[in-house]
């Protein structure tokens, strides 16, 4: 297999899954979503996640969470009611397309520079989302946050997060958030 840093067909696979998951999340949710995140964990299969305004309030007040958690509340997928939208509905060419991938690794491969591999079209597929309108455009795009996540956090996802939006005041409160490597 060529190490490269994208894979064109996992990009057009990503773009697909998390197009139509997203798609579908805000059509049948018709709420105000402010953040759109793509997840990747030890499970080696991506997933999506969101937060609107709507969900968020709904959320505080059923964990009662306190005033000092709510700003990361905000931005934790895991605990989003949305974290794993549409998975069993969208991602199935997704995982057959991984799962045919990782039979041809090692484990040291796989979580290496496959892993990476991943990740790379994600984020570029997030782009590729991005540049589709589907997260809104010109000033409404700044009341939105999108990024590519793992789990757990590996620092990574501030300079993703910095490549993927434009500058707002909702990109600030978000990266206060993120946890920044000592390299940062």
């Amino acid at each position: 297999m060529s190490i490269e840093k994208c894979n064109k067909e996992l990009i057009e696979a990503f773009v697909k899954a998390a197009g139509n998951a997203f798609s579908s999340l805000k059509e049948t949710h018709k709420e105000q979503f402010y953040y759109y995140a793509f997840i990747f964990d030890e499970g080696l299969h991506p997933y999506i996640s969101a937060w609107s305004y709507e969900a968020l309030e709904k959320s505080i007040i059923d964990n009662k969470i306190t005033d000092e958690e709510k700003s990361w509340w905000k931005w934790d997928y895991s605990d989003s009611p949305y974290a794993v939208y549409g998975y069993d509905e969208f991602f199935n060419e997704v995982n057959e397309l991984l799962d045919k991938r990782a039979n041809k690794l090692s484990d040291d491969e796989l979580y290496d520079v496959e892993w990476n591999i991943r990740v790379d079209s994600m984020e570029e597929a997030m782009k590729r989302l991005d540049q589709s309108g589907l997260f809104g455009i010109k000033e409404d795009r700044k009341n939105v946050v999108i990024n590519v996540e793992i789990a757990p956090p590996d620092c990574s996802e501030y300079n993703r997060a910095l490549r993927l939006n434009p500058a707002s005041s909702l990109l600030s409160e978000y990266l206060e958030c993120c946890e920044e490597s000592e390299d940062d």
